[in-house]
């Protein structure tokens, strides 16, 4: 069986994004403070499985906050897909 664990892995340059993997498929990504005025909430995370985008996105204050959303929104839908994560 290959790689089932969910994992972030950073970005080849820096102010990349930071993908979430579960196993070999993209499940999302937390994408760091660029351009613009941050805000309250300059790190924006964005769901998705597979490359399919716009299923779910949000803002969170720091880049650990946006990851936990993210996983937070991965574990929901991995149990409502009736699905196991072997982490």
């Amino acid at each position: 069986m290959g790689d089932t664990s969910l994992r972030f892995v950073p970005s080849d340059y820096p102010g990349g994004r930071i993908l979430l993997m579960c196993g070999q498929v993209q499940a999302g990504a937390v994408f760091p403070p660029a351009g613009s005025e941050p805000g309250k909430h300059p790190w924006v995370w964005r769901f998705w499985i597979g490359g399919i985008t716009g299923t779910k996105e949000g803002r969170a204050s720091t880049e650990q906050a946006a990851k936990n959303v993210l996983l937070s929104v991965l574990r929901d839908w991995i149990r409502l897909a009736g699905l196991q994560v072997i982490e």
